[in-house]
């Protein structure tokens, strides 16, 4: 029987600091194995050398630092219940949280602003984002807003505190770090569902059409061979996934900062499964990129077979009866006939 142990602040059993520690570790480990392979796949696969991707490329970069420099504050903090490198590191720690949060999101924003040019707004998008070159701007530029707002921590211009129930060092209840972080997170966040639902309406408008122009020609339409039906559930996980994801791993803790700032009482187990989520966000995206991009599934293969696993079921797979179909590359929808 597990018993609590007097000496954690946090009244926790051992057994229940174990498991919260095993998982941190796992999470950390994940986090940091599977976006070591975005990079890996994104730069060894030409197939996977485009835009978007080079905006996936950075966001797993802002994942990686997290899990290197972040989660391990964070674990030894799960595991003794409390901040054991003073003020300083709790600034330092406090501060690139603030920095990768702020990187991450905007490069999130970032990405389903690419999309969003790419699929509706084809004709502005070649001027806006004309190529890889000016895509590196734009990440620098982001690189920059973040480093700005992690210097006003720094400086102790807005305050760091090490919040005993998170167990991480965050802002404390000041304007600037209410309205700056209210700011970048409800902006992206509205400005991310927009995208994906404007990108949604234009894949479904296009598919209409694609159907009406197969049945006035005497092509089967795309609902009759049930690739209509695999399109829009397709196009619907790709926005929705994303989104939600954002919303469910980044706005908890958010949240929780504010009560906690305002002195709010919100019982431990939120506090805990929010910071969870928080920092698992790190983890999941290679699991989304594998599992909704067919590119990345199979440059994921390749990586982890060692190159044994070829591109024959790929090519296959391509080789079909002449028919127009929707499909996604990367995370953007594009229209093309294959042929035999």
């Amino acid at each position: 029987m597990s018993k609590t142990t007097s000496h954690d602040p946090l009244g926790r059993s051992r057994t229940e600091i174990e498991v919260e520690v095993t998982v941190a570790i796992l999470i950390c480990l994940t986090a940091v194995f599977g976006n070591l392979l975005v990079l890996y796949v994104v730069n060894r696969d030409s197939r996977l050398r485009n835009v978007t991707n080079l905006f996936i490329h950075h966001l797993a970069l802002t994942d990686i630092v997290s899990a290197t420099i972040d989660m391990p504050f964070w674990i030894t903090s799960l595991y003794t219940g409390t901040w054991n490198f003073g003020q300083v590191w709790c600034q330092v720690a406090g501060s690139t949280f603030n920095f990768l949060g702020c990187a991450s999101i905007l490069m999130m924003g970032l990405i389903a602003f690419n999309r969003y040019m790419k699929v509706v707004k084809p004709t502005l998008y070649k001027k806006v984002f004309p190529n890889k070159k000016a895509a590196q701007m734009y990440c620098v530029l982001i690189w920059l807003v973040a480093v700005l707002m992690a210097i006003t921590y720094l400086s102790g211009w807005a305050g760091i505190k090490f919040h005993m129930r998170l167990l991480i060092c965050s802002s404390e209840h000041t304007a600037y770090g209410l309205a700056s972080a209210g700011v970048i997170i409800n902006g992206v966040m509205i400005m991310i569902f927009y995208c994906h639902f404007r990108i949604y309406k234009a894949v479904r408008q296009s598919t209409e059409n694609l159907n009406a122009h197969a049945e006035g020609n005497g092509i089967r339409s795309l609902n009759d061979t049930g690739r209509f039906n695999i399109t829009e559930i397709r196009v619907l996980n790709a926005c929705f996934t994303v989104a939600c994801f954002f919303v469910i791993t980044y706005i908890p803790v958010y949240i929780i900062i504010v009560t906690w700032n305002f002195r709010f009482d919100v019982p431990q187990t939120v506090h805990i499964a929010s910071i969870f989520l928080k920092f698992s966000g790190s983890m999941v995206n290679p699991f989304i990129y594998g599992i909704v991009n067919p590119l990345f599934k199979v440059a994921f293969k390749r990586a982890l077979s060692f190159g044994r696993y070829g591109n024959s079921d790929t090519n296959q797979n391509l080789s079909r009866n002449r028919v127009a179909v929707v499909e996604m590359t990367g995370r953007n929808w594009t229209i093309f006939t294959q042929h035999n």
